[in-house]
């Protein structure tokens, strides 16, 4: 039988994980990777997984190291997450009944902002808080006063610059070594806001 040593960590639904481990079989030590479901409160294994000796490991590791950009792209491709995929379907849904989702959306101007991005957002139940850091360049752009100056090609024009720097953000994450989604995330506000900023520079010069 095998002895669990130490979760590394895991991935998946609440009820159905993936499961990243360090265990000891016959001896041996093995770096397990292996599908656990939740009964009774407990996580069970399945069949679906692999043990790796310290050989095969280095290979893995090898090759994840050689062509981590490769793969990424591959699986990024015409991967659908279970929760777009919820979602795209309530949408679809929606459309069908004639009638859109909406949500209750709260603008808070924020002076003191605690760092450089140009917002952050707080979920209150169903309600979301947007906090807009009101000395960011772009979130001065789209003050209400300057917007009442705008015209209608104006403001499409400024959303289209929103849209074009988080398409920067992303893009810039996707070369990224970084896999723990707090960074990810993290690293992909900030530069959103930094591109953003850097856009409505261009359009004051």
């Amino acid at each position: 039988m095998a002895t669990f040593e130490k979760e590394l960590g895991f991935s998946g639904p609440e009820r159905k994980r993936t499961r990243f481990y360090l265990n000891l079989y016959e001896g041996n030590r093995l770096f397990g990777i292996r599908e656990f479901f939740l009964k009774n409160g407990e996580f069970n294994p399945t069949r679906k997984g692999i043990n790796l000796n310290r050989d095969t490991f280095m290979e893995l590791k090898r090759v994840l190291d050689k062509d981590e950009e490769m793969i990424l792209e591959w699986l990024r491709i015409g991967h659908v997450p279970e929760e777009v995929l919820r979602y795209q379907q309530a949408q679809e849904e929606a459309k069908r009944r004639n009638f859109r989702l909406v949500g209750d959306v709260e603008i808070q101007e924020v002076e003191d902002f605690r760092d450089r991005h140009l917002f952050h957002v707080k979920h209150e139940g169903a309600k979301d808080i947007v906090e807009l850091n009101v000395n960011h360049p772009f979130a001065k752009a789209i003050s209400e006063d300057e917007i009442s100056k705008m015209t209608p090609v104006e403001i499409r024009g400024l959303f289209a610059r929103f849209m074009a720097s988080y398409a920067r953000s992303r893009t810039l994450l996707l070369g990224s070594g970084a896999s723990n989604p707090d960074i990810l995330f993290e690293q992909s506000e900030f530069d959103w806001s930094e591109f953003a900023s850097e856009f409505v520079s261009e359009v004051e010069d």
